[in-house]
């Protein structure tokens, strides 16, 4: 699966290649994660819920594939109602969104 969708998000955006580089400098993809874990480790529920339901919702906006289909399983083992899960998935999905983010900024900024 793609990392990063960039025809889809140029689609989105008008092929506007600056506003999307710009919206992918204000995505912070660890503090998000870290976020979820922080809900996941607490045993709150709810709050692990909303947390992936953000990074899925982000991800799918900004075009960012795996990690919008990381967050959505874990969102779906949450509603199921799951609280123990294994996160290595999303947390390597972070780590290589993070880097194509990274390297695609540096090639279009």
């Amino acid at each position: 699966m793609d990392i990063i969708n960039v025809n889809d998000a140029m689609a989105r955006l008008n092929n506007n290649k600056k506003l999307y580089v710009m919206l992918l400098k204000k995505f912070h993809a660890q503090s998000l994660l870290d976020d979820l874990l922080g809900n996941i480790e607490s045993g709150d529920s709810a709050g692990a819920k909303a947390s992936a339901h953000t990074i899925k919702g982000l991800a799918a906006n900004l075009s960012l594939m795996d990690l919008r289909a990381k967050a959505e399983d874990i969102e779906n083992q949450l509603k199921s109602g799951r609280i123990s899960i294994d996160t290595s998935e999303i947390e390597l999905s972070v780590v290589q969104t993070i880097e194509a983010v990274e390297s695609y900024i540096a090639e279009n900024s």
